[in-house]
C-alpha cells in the first residue's frame, strides 16, 4: 500500500510516497516499487549508504534489486552504531561522492536504520547544495519514525542531532521482510516509537497495541504491517500540517526531552534510542499526572505497555543536576524553559513549558 506525504502547499512541492509491503525489495522487484522509483524521477547512478551488518545480510539481494530497477550502485559501508552519525563519517561520504564525481542528477539511497537515514539524508541535503535521496529502512524504528518526515542530521559532542536540516526524501520503500533479521532488542527499540503514536495521538491504536504487543513482537507479518502502516499514516498527517516543526509536529517529541538526556548521559552507548524514549514517556506521563493533566490510570496504562513490551520502565539513577545539564542542550530550550509534550488522556496531549527548577525538584522527588 502507499501513503502520500503531501507537502504541495509548501513553497517547494516536496510531496512523496511511502510504499509498504512484504518482500518488495527483491531481485524480482517490479510493479509498484519500480513505479514509485520512476515517478520520483530517479535513474542512473546511486550512492548506496549502508552499514556493515546490513551489507553482510543483504548485499546480494539488494544489488540484484537495484539491477532490476535499472540503478547502478556505488556502495559505501559504514560502521554500525550511533557514533557513525558524526562529522568524521559525513566527511567520508563527501569524499566518496566527490571521488566518484556524483552530479545533481544522481542520488543517494539510505539503506539501513535511523543512523544511516539521518547521515545519508544530511549528506544529500548539503552535497552540491542538495541532491535527491530515498529511504529504504531496515529497522522498525526507521520504518515508523526516522525515514518519514525529512529530519536529517548528525550528532555533536555537545548533544544529539545538533547539526541537521529538514530535507525530504523522494520516496520511502518499507519492506516488512527486512525485519526478519532484526535482533529482538532492536525490534523493541522501534516499538517504543509506535507506543508514542498511540499514547498521545490515537487511543484506538493504543488499545490495539495493548491487546496485540505479543503478536507484534513475535514478528507476525500482518500485525507488523498494520502498526507500520498506521504509524506512518499518523506521522505523514502531522508532517503534512507542520513540515518544519513550527508547532503541531512537536507532539512527536513525546518522551524525547528526558529521553535525549538519558542518551547523552550514557554517551549514546548502553541505552538505545527507543529505550531512552520509553523512559522519557514514563517521565513525561508522571509529570502529566503531577500537574493534573492526566489520571493515574493513564500513567499506569502507558507504563504497563512499556514494561510488557520488555522496554525499560525505571528512570536511571543519575542525579537531578546531571539530568538538568543534559536537558539544557535540548533544541526545545528557550529562555530557561523547555517545551514538554504531556499526555492528557490516552490519545490526547498538551504542550507545556516547564522551568528547570520544577524539573529538578520533581526528579529529586522520584529518584
Amino acid at each position: 500500500m502507499k501513503i502520500r506525504v503531501d507537502l504541495s502547499s509548501s513553497a517547494k512541492d516536496d510531496s512523496y510516497d511511502i510504499l509498504i509491503g512484504s518482500g518488495i525489495v527483491n531481485a524480482e522487484a517490479g510493479g509498484e516499487v519500480i513505479d514509485v522509483i520512476k515517478q520520483a524521477g530517479l535513474k542512473g547512478r546511486a550512492c548506496v549508504i549502508t552499514t556493515e551488518t546490513v551489507n553482510g545480510l543483504y548485499e546480494r539481494l539488494f544489488k540484484n534489486f537495484l539491477k532490476n530497477a535499472g540503478i547502478e550502485p556505488v556502495v559505501l559501508v559504514l560502521p554500525d552504531g550511533e557514533s557513525t552519525k558524526s562529522i568524521k563519517y559525513l566527511s567520508y561520504i563527501y569524499d566518496e561522492l566527490i571521488k566518484n564525481r556524483f552530479e545533481r542528477g544522481e542520488f543517494i539511497i539510505a539503506f539501513g536504520g535511523g543512523v544511516i537515514g539521518d547521515i545519508a539524508g544530511y549528506a544529500a541535503a548539503t552535497y552540491l547544495r542538495g541532491i535527491n535521496f530515498i529511504q529504504i529502512p531496515t529497522t522498525l524504528l526507521a520504518d515508523v519514525d526516522s525515514s518519514v518526515g525529512g529530519k536529517t542530521g548528525i550528532d555533536h559532542p555537545g548533544g544529539k542531532n545538533l547539526i541537521g536540516a529538514f530535507y525530504q526524501p523522494k520516496c520511502v520503500i518499507i519492506d516488512v521482510n527486512l525485519l526478519d533479521t532484526l535482533p529482538e532488542r532492536e525490534l523493541k527499540n522501534g516499538f517504543a516509537e509506535v507506543i508514542k503514536y498511540g499514547a498521545v495521538l490515537d487511543e484506538e491504536f493504543f488499545i490495539y497495541l495493548e491487546n496485540n504487543y505479543e503478536k507484534i513482537l513475535s514478528r507476525d507479518k500482518d500485525a507488523l504491517t498494520r502498526i507500520i502502516r498506521r504509524s506512518c499514516a499518523i506521522k505523514a498527517d502531522i508532517v503534512n500540517k507542520d513540515e518544519k516543526e513550527a508547532g503541531l509536529r512537536s507532539v512527536l517529541n513525546f518522551g524525547h526531552s528526558l529521553g535525549h538526556a538519558v542518551e547523552t548521559l550514557y554517551n549514546y552507548e548502553t541505552v538505545k534510542h527507543g529505550e531512552a524514549i520509553a523512559i522519557g514517556m514514563i517521565f513525561a506521563s508522571m509529570v502529566s499526572e503531577d500537574l493534573g493533566f492526566c489520571t493515574g490510570e493513564t500513567l499506569n496504562r502507558i507504563k504497563t505497555l512499556i514494561k510488557n513490551s520488555g522496554l525499560p520502565a525505571k528512570i536511571p539513577n543519575f542525579t537531578p543536576a546531571e539530568y538538568i545539564n543534559a536537558m539544557k542542550l535540548d533544541k526545545k530550550v528557550e529562555s530557561r524553559l523547555i517545551k514538554f509534550v504531556l499526555v492528557k488522556e490516552i490519545g490526547g496531549f498538551v504542550f507545556k513549558e516547564l522551568d528547570f527548577d520544577y524539573i529538578h525538584e520533581f526528579l529529586k522527588k522520584i529518584l
